[in-house]
């Protein structure tokens, strides 16, 4: 009889603490920004804005990949839906930089314009699980029970806000190698489609072990980036 009290305490210990930490996800795309500008890279709000728009516009062009996953089985669907986001997201942050200019500082400014956008989006999520766990009615109990599934559901919030860190790394550092080098988007691609697929596979059983996948790899990527430049 204690334990559906105690899981229900600690649900909402977790969701005070996501509360309150939200804020902190606002300093990831600053603390980057903060970096360049220490570096001497100028990061200019215009590009970021531009680097927002990026993001958008790939997010707008999975609309008829969702469309078709929907129509198919559960697992395919969420298969192509996580595997179009490296060709989507890696070949609009080519044209963008095409249209900002191939600088190191259009680069970070779109990646960090990128990393922050997403951030939003990640936290209107985040609120919308907030709402959701505070519900009880059928379409509710399908979303929890999806997220569940994911193993993101009742999750520490810490961990999304890690998750953030090396996410931007990842599309910081993709933006400063396609600056320098368009055709690493070849590799690019692949890479971003296997690490959505990693985290996504990994999440469903370790937490902590998606999150050493996404900084490892987010943290390479930034890193190799970084030394182009060098």
């Amino acid at each position: 009889m204690n334990q559906p009290a105690d899981s229900k305490q600690l649900q909402d210990h977790h969701i005070r603490l996501a509360q309150l930490m939200s804020p902190l996800y606002l300093l990831i795309p600053l603390a980057f920004w903060a970096f360049f500008d220490y570096q001497g890279v100028a990061v200019t709000v215009k590009l970021v804005l531009l680097g927002a728009a990026g993001w958008i516009a790939a997010l707008v062009l999975r609309g008829p990949v969702s469309f078709l996953a929907a129509r198919m089985p559960a697992a395919k669907g969420r298969l192509l839906l996580v595997s179009s986001s490296g060709p989507l997201e890696e070949l609009v942050r080519l044209f963008t930089l095409l249209a900002a200019g191939m600088t190191i500082g259009s680069a970070a400014s779109i990646g960090i314009g990128w990393a922050a956008i997403e951030i939003v989006y990640t936290l209107v999520t985040l609120f919308a699980v907030i709402s959701l766990s505070k519900r009880t009615d059928e379409k509710a109990m399908q979303a929890k029970a999806m997220l569940e599934a994911q193993g993101t559901y009742g999750a520490h919030p810490a961990w999304g806000l890690i998750e953030r860190v090396f996410a931007s790394a990842f599309h910081i550092g993709a933006a400063l190698c396609i600056a320098r080098y368009p055709w690493s988007v070849v590799i690019l691609i692949p890479v971003h489609s296997l690490l959505n697929l990693a985290v996504t596979a990994a999440a469903k059983k370790s937490l902590p072990q998606a999150e050493a996948i996404a900084a490892f790899v987010g943290t390479t990527v930034l890193a190799i980036g970084w030394q182009l430049y060098l």
